[in-house]
């Protein structure tokens, strides 16, 4: 094994007190936000047929037909791109997308040419901390969908029942063992009971019949999927996967990292979260701990291939999948490294951040040996997995690392996604259609007969320059063109209401 490095793992048997102690500093809210949403800021389909519809079946429903969209079409099934592609919406869905000549539509049809540009569906991200404050941001900036990660049931509400707000598929309150870090920023943390079900978070679960009954009431209350958090007891994770399993919902789980909780406090590694049957690992949390446990040192700069090779090798023989939020860890490791230039919003967002952008980057340089070390270990494990055909998904963490600004930062995660040796069009495929697989929903993330008309298009070719992304010309959710000027002014109105004094 390649132990050349000499600095003592043993140091990171205890949990970390810096990260602590800013936690406990952090309990009273912000302005932007309140603390708890944002804990995560240290941790760091169904398959359709192919083809297009025929000119046959979009000529029966020609007088549906609302706007056609020719150009550069991306396939996010195959992850290729049909050059002289068309989409054509009929009302919220789409009525056929393909080559120029799979599709027919009415004389009377309004049709908009785009040149020197692509279509995409619209962007799904897979991991996000959101308020109603700044969930207009998503669309403007091409994301027509987004994943949530740990809120209060009333904040999930307030988000699906905002104006200009994109699908949303939401947890609520992760589950976490009683006493967790998480539970220590939060005044409203315990368990089920001590606190209304629309205001717990997190629910405390200390054994595995609270875990099921917890997973019940969660699933009563609407959710989409179950949030799992890093202290959880192996046999108490376990029957929260399954009972999950049982109520028809999927799993997400975030096993903590060096920079939280170091390698004493969690009890479930990445390969032991995958082989119960988690549907994904946020972060690729658990590797160190997995790393560790097999004679490894997550803090040595020279990798032992063999382990990461095991570990692999173990992970692709479960059915789990990942939402690696690489743009997170890496910034959090160097904040310079992924710039906010020609972000969407970027100027809109930056001025009512940067405090707590500069909050990130001094928690980034007091922890970035394990940051940096965490960052290291998840990109050699990712390319090992990507190569092997592993469903990768794309998610942000919004906004809890330094300089992501909510919306515009899942453009960086693609950027993060390519320059760990992702090909553009598969970026693109994890945050389209990897992404509507690892949600579980068919008729988002592909542009095809009877899906969403959720679409994106963009200046130039992101199949080459992944950062064309951001170069954002329209955007559609459920068939309707999305105001981008009129969105953003909206936003800024928002978060400046929520910078006033109160």
């Amino acid at each position: 094994m390649c132990q050349s490095d000499t600095r003592d793992v043993t140091e990171y048997l205890t949990p970390f007190p810096l990260m602590l102690t800013a936690a406990a500093e952090a309990r009273q809210p912000s302005k932007l936000f309140d603390s708890v949403s944002f804990t995560v800021v240290v941790l760091v389909l169904l398959f359709l047929p192919s083809g297009t519809a025929s000119a046959d079946t979009v000529g029966k429903n020609g007088d549906d037909v609302t706007t056609v969209l020719q150009g550069r079409l991306f396939d996010s099934k195959n992850a290729e791109l049909i050059e002289d592609g068309i989409v054509v919406l009929a009302g919220d869905t789409v009525a056929c997308a393909g080559p120029h000549e799979a599709c027919d539509w009415p004389d009377d049809a309004s049709v908009k040419t785009y040149e020197n540009a692509t279509i995409l569906p619209g962007l799904i991200d897979l991991h996000v901390h959101a308020r109603p404050h700044f969930v207009g941001a998503f669309l403007p900036s091409g994301v027509t969908t987004i994943r949530d990660a740990n809120n209060t049931l009333s904040v999930v509400d307030a988000l699906r029942t905002a104006d200009a707000a994109p699908r949303v598929f939401a947890s609520g309150p992760l589950l976490d063992a009683p006493g967790s870090l998480i539970s220590q920023m939060s005044d409203t943390a315990g368990a089920l009971g001590e606190h209304p079900i629309d205001e717990i978070m997190p629910i405390e679960v200390d054994s595995p019949a609270e875990a099921s009954e917890a997973v019940t009431a969660l699933s009563d209350a609407g959710v989409d999927l179950i949030k799992l958090y890093a202290t959880l007891d192996q046999e108490t994770f376990q029957t929260a996967v399954h009972e999950a399993q049982e109520h028809n919902l999927k799993t997400a789980a975030d096993l903590g990292t060096l920079a939280t909780h170091r390698l004493d406090g969690p009890e479930v590694d990445i390969g032991e979260a995958a082989r119960v049957g988690t549907t994904t690992i946020e972060h690729m949390s658990g590797l160190s701990l997995a790393y560790h446990r097999r004679g490894g040192n997550p803090l040595a700069e020279d990798l032992d291939e063999s382990i990461l090779d095991e570990i692999a090798d173990e992970l692709l023989e479960t059915d789990v999948m990942m939402v690696p939020t690489l743009a997170n860890l890496r910034l959090f490791a160097d904040p310079e490294a992924l710039p906010m230039d020609d972000l969407p919003g970027a100027e809109t967002m930056a001025p009512h951040f940067e405090e707590h952008w500069a909050q990130r980057v001094f928690w980034s340089e007091q922890a970035n040996e394990p940051m940096s070390a965490s960052y290291r270990l998840k990109k050699a494990l990712l390319q090992r997995l990507y190569e092997r055909d592993m469903m990768i998904g794309a998610g942000s963490d919004t906004p809890a690392a330094p300089y992501m600004p909510p919306g515009a930062a899942l453009h960086q995660e693609l950027e993060a996604l390519v320059k760990a040796e992702v090909t553009p069009k598969d970026a693109l495929q994890a945050a389209t259609w990897n992404a509507r697989r690892i949600l579980g929903q068919d008729d988002i993330g592909y542009l095809d007969e009877g899906m969403a008309a959720d679409v994106l298009v963009v200046e130039g070719n992101p199949t080459a320059d992944i950062t064309d992304t951001r170069r954002i010309k329209a955007v559609w959710k459920a068939g309707e063109l999305v105001d981008t000027e009129a969105a953003w002014s909206q936003v800024k109105v928002q978060l400046e209401e929520m910078d006033q004094p109160e």
